[in-house]
């Protein structure tokens, strides 16, 4: 069964400031995952097989890339099931603990293409240095988006 994609967003829509969630807790990185999972679903981004295939790519290989920071996104068999390409932000600033790190900053990805991969980057970049990492984790929705914007 083929799905239609929806067309590539534009660097506007990828991180939505309302996909911008603060003090979040969790028990656990798949906790974690399941809810910046359903944020991404619940804004029209994915469908919900997606989550589990986020769920099984951390499994395999953690998404924790430093810097407090993991980027939880689904394996390649469960790519027919992302609708357009999307971010959801959660921020932990009492961390949670995810393959035996300290994450703070949950940043889930949809992409419909091989875009996650600029995404990724793009992230990497503005967030190696942990003066920013403090400014994204004490930060409001707008901040945050700001820092995170992706540019084309």
């Amino acid at each position: 069964m083929f799905r239609k994609k929806e067309s590539v967003n534009t660097s506007n829509d990828i991180l939505n400031p309302a996909n911008i969630r603060l003090n979040q807790k969790a028990s656990c990185s798949d906790d974690a995952i399941v809810s910046v999972g359903k944020q991404l679903m619940n804004a029209g981004y994915i469908e919900e097989p997606y989550i589990q295939g986020m769920l099984n790519r951390d499994h395999d290989l953690t998404t924790y890339i430093g810097n407090d920071i993991a980027i939880p996104h689904g394996e390649y068999e469960v790519k027919d099931y992302v609708k357009k390409t999307g971010l959801a932000v959660d921020i932990y600033p009492d961390g949670i603990e995810w393959a035996g790190n300290k994450v703070r900053i949950v940043i889930g990805i949809a992409a419909t293409t091989d875009e996650h991969v600029r995404i990724l980057q793009n992230i990497a970049e503005k967030l190696c240095d942990m003066e920013m990492v403090e400014k994204v984790v004490s930060g409001n929705q707008d901040t945050i988006h700001q820092i995170l914007a992706i540019t084309e």
